[in-house]
């Protein structure tokens, strides 16, 4: 087995023991060759629906391995794009990373895409922000909707050795 089909069997089952940590908040749907298909529940997000800003907590999520994984990242979509900076408005692709390692995991994948829905974490640099509206409601003072948003914190699995949890290699701004 090369490299890239053993680490994709080692994120596979470290996803389904997050699941089995977070059985409220992560449903493992289905493996498929290059991609993961879950559901994140649990988690607020912001959809932009008629020109109104409606909350949601369920999503159904697409992490896609590239050919070189994992010299390159994973990357995350979203069935329907969320009202985020960092997350492309009709293909769901949320921009997870600027710096990333290869050691990065589906733990950090899932608790990095957690902060940026419930906007813990957003990126203002041009080369990040894919919905500029998005970016300006963020920023507003006069937003009725207090940020980060609620949501139900991700467990990571009980084998998850604590020294990995290094934080977010990603340079974001933290709203107060």
């Amino acid at each position: 087995m090369d490299l890239r089909s053993q680490r994709m069997e080692n994120e596979w089952a470290i996803i389904c023991q997050m699941a089995d940590a977070n059985p409220e908040c992560i449903t493992a749907k289905e493996r498929l060759r290059d991609e993961f298909r879950l559901v994140l529940e649990g988690t607020t997000a912001p959809v932009c629906r008629d020109h109104e800003i409606v909350l949601v907590r369920e999503h159904e999520l697409r992490f896609s391995f590239a050919r070189f994984f994992p010299a390159v990242p994973i990357e995350a979509y979203l069935t329907r794009a969320v009202f985020h900076p960092n997350v492309h408005p009709t293909s769901g692709f949320v921009c997870l990373w600027s710096r990333f390692s290869k050691a990065d995991t589906m733990v950090e994948a899932m608790c990095q895409l957690q902060r940026i829905l419930t906007y813990a974490v957003f990126s203002e640099s041009p080369d990040d922000v894919m919905q500029p509206e998005a970016l300006k409601w963020a920023i507003q003072e006069e937003r009725r909707v207090p940020l980060p948003l609620p949501c139900t914190p991700l467990v990571k699995p009980p084998s998850w050795p604590e020294a990995r949890d290094v934080g977010n290699p990603r340079t974001r701004h933290r709203l107060s």
